[in-house]
């Protein structure tokens, strides 16, 4: 920054130098003119300068040119060098932007990762949830299957328990018809029956008892 001031220090004080050079080459064509000019003017009967002739002055066109090489000079080395304030301001500010474009692209992949882990996460409660009603569908059957089994279990041993007790019950009620049929049998005898037809009963009874001894012994 230093050795740039002093270029353009150097380059300041030089311009008069080149001024007065042009003018000591141009100077007696200046003197002429302006003899010209006033002898013009002395004949015109005007002896004031006027913008125009300003203008056409080779003074001031060496000016002019000198000036706008000094601003291109200026602008070049300013656009060459540039400040070395705006150069670091520049430069934080690309390094800031270049840490939003990062922290915007991690914040967009994360975006993403998230939305990613999310859809997964939703088909596989999705698929636990298939499961777990394929699961209940499935053991909805087998209690229910379970159960047709033990009512056909029940049903099948409560037939046959009816059964046995219908087989009881008629076994035990032959038993008592055939008790009862005996005792009014009985009854009947002994209503019927005289003295002398259990005495010829009893003899009978004897006579056949004495045979069957006879038997076994032969």
């Amino acid at each position: 920054m230093r050795s740039l001031s002093s270029a353009l220090l150097a380059l300041v004080l030089a311009l008069p130098g080149l001024a007065s050079a042009e003018d000591a080459a141009h100077g007696s064509a200046a003197h002429q003119v302006a003899e010209e000019q006033t002898g013009h003017d002395a004949h015109d009967g005007h002896g004031e300068l006027t913008f125009l002739s300003l203008v056409k002055s080779p003074d001031f066109q060496g000016t002019l040119v000198n000036f706008g090489a000094l601003l291109l000079l200026i602008a070049w080395v300013i656009r060459k060098k540039g400040n070395p304030a705006l150069a670091a301001r520049r430069d934080e500010v690309e390094k800031e932007l270049a840490e939003a474009q990062r922290l915007r692209a991690e914040a967009q992949q994360r975006h993403m990762e998230t939305a990613t882990r999310l859809e997964r996460l939703d088909r596989e409660m999705l698929q636990i949830r298939g499961d777990m009603i394929k699961a209940g569908e499935a053991e909805r059957d087998r209690i229910v299957s379970q159960a047709e089994e033990k009512a056909a279990r029940m049903r099948k041993d409560t037939a046959f328990l009816i059964e046995q007790q219908v087989k009881q019950l008629r076994k035990e009620l032959t038993q008592q018809a055939a008790t009862a049929a005996v005792v009014a049998a009985q009854d009947l005898l002994q209503q019927r029956t005289t003295d002398s037809d259990q005495d010829q009963l009893a003899e009978a009874y004897l006579a056949r008892l004495d045979e069957v001894i006879e038997e076994r012994q032969s």
